[in-house]
């Protein structure tokens, strides 16, 4: 019969644990799941609230072949620039309106199409604050990754 031992170092855990490079692999690591979960949650057209009527007929005025009748999938632009950074998500700076919500501002396609002053409500488009299933679902990703990061440190 064999007998396995096996020795813990506790305090070389602990160690690693509280370093900074630790806490870097941590952001690191749920920055591009965030980042990654945004993405999808905004093609799959899961944003709420969704396009009034009206916005539809637009869209579909202006262009033929739409099939972005999601909300803020029409150009792809927002949802392209969602990156993980080392210091967190990052993505366009009118991304930050469109979580707060606005009034449309005057200019000359917004007189054209008469969306001057219209509200445009908030829609949360970060999966991990507008989503609690997908927030679980990152936490366990980032969990299991970590271990598997720490052990290689």
């Amino acid at each position: 019969m064999f007998k396995i031992t096996s020795n813990l170092r506790v305090d070389k855990l602990v160690k690693k644990i509280a370093s900074k490079k630790s806490r870097d692999l941590l952001i690191r690591l749920y920055a591009e799941e965030i980042a990654e979960e945004s993405r999808k949650y905004i093609t799959k057209g899961k944003v709420t609230p969704g396009l009034e009527v009206s916005k539809q007929d637009h869209r579909e005025r202006i262009k033929k072949r739409v099939k972005a009748m999601k909300p803020l999938f029409f150009s792809r632009n927002l949802r392209d620039s969602i990156k993980a950074t080392n210091r967190g998500v990052s993505f366009a700076s009118y991304g930050q309106l469109h979580r707060e919500g606005y009034k449309v501002a005057n200019s000359a396609y917004a007189k054209a199409f008469k969306f001057v002053g219209k509200s445009v409500p908030p829609r949360e488009f970060i999966a991990y604050f507008a989503d609690d299933s997908i927030a679980r679902k990152i936490d366990r990703r980032v969990r299991r990754r970590y271990m598997d990061e720490i052990g290689r440190m």
